[in-house]
């Protein structure tokens, strides 16, 4: 090989030994950038997580406040504060306020399915399927389904209350969407205890209230006072929490829009004296 060869050949070697260190740079520099993400992302999911436990703590903080003047009300209504960079939504909702879900009867149900928009052969279906899930015996309703419907999926009704609001899912006639606008109004936390209208969701009034439509004065009051129109007598609540499960929703929400929901229940003891159990967490997620 001549020399020019030699040198044309020494050329090409060279640019292809650029090219392959180019690329190797490249990849190493793309590796590096996605971890940088990577890592980001995982501090971020830090950082939410962080402040949505933060809210949680400091709204039990509150409602075990000894101070009348400090303790949070269980009304419902959106509180806005911050930790860190993060803003924070916090809402205490009174479980008692809301519709029984396992104790309801036909007249119950009825109402109740009608408020979130099911007619005719679907809320029939749904209704007596309902009641079916949590009633004691093994006789299917005329629209309703007893186990022999649900053997095919290896689901077996409780025939009593439900564990979860979740739980809807599995009975015939809810799908998502007819839960997700059921769970704002029901709960599975209060056992045999009364429902008390005084902080409760308006549809929830309208449907177990005797009397009280959509348009009865304690609903518009309810409404009312969600919306923030409140008397100033109202601002003092008297009214006890102990041994009452609340649910405590938190939305945490970051600059860059990082978004983490953390909702708990939790009861304060009916009890002053077991300071060393201050709150019981009933569920979360």
């Amino acid at each position: 090989m001549n020399r020019e060869g030699q040198e044309g050949y020494a050329l090409v070697a060279a640019v292809a030994s650029i090219a392959v260190f180019s690329a190797m740079a490249l990849t190493v520099m793309a590796a590096t950038g996605s971890r940088v993400e990577e890592v980001a992302a995982e501090e971020a999911q830090l950082r939410i997580n962080a402040a949505a436990d933060a809210g949680i703590a400091l709204a039990i903080n509150k409602l075990a406040s000894p101070d009348a003047a400090q303790r949070w009300s269980i009304d419902g209504r959106t509180r806005q504060l911050s930790f860190g960079d993060a803003h924070l939504r916090i809402k205490v909702e009174d479980e008692r306020g809301k519709i029984p879900i396992s104790r309801l009867d036909e007249k119950l149900a009825n109402r109740l399915l009608e408020e979130v928009g099911l007619e005719g052969e679907r809320l029939l279906i749904a209704r007596d399927s309902l009641l079916d899930w949590t009633d004691g015996d093994d006789d299917p309703r005329p629209f309703g389904a007893e186990a022999p419907y649900y053997a095919a999926a290896h689901i077996r009704p409780p025939n009593g209350f439900l564990a979860s609001v979740e739980e809807l899912g599995s009975i015939r006639g809810f799908d998502a969407k007819l839960v997700e606008r059921i769970r704002p109004i029901v709960t599975t936390y209060t056992g045999t205890s009364k429902f008390d209208p005084t902080y409760a969701n308006p549809i929830a009034i309208t449907v177990m209230a005797e009397g009280s439509g959509p348009g009865s004065p304690i609903a518009i009051d309810r409404s009312r006072e969600l919306a923030g129109q409140r008397t100033a007598i109202e601002f003092t609540d008297a009214t006890p929490i102990a041994g009452r499960p609340l649910t405590i929703t938190v939305e945490a929400t970051l600059p860059d829009n990082v978004r983490k929901i953390r909702r708990v229940v939790v009861e304060l003891p009916d009890r002053p004296d077991r300071a060393d159990r201050p709150y019981v967490i009933r569920a979360s997620d």
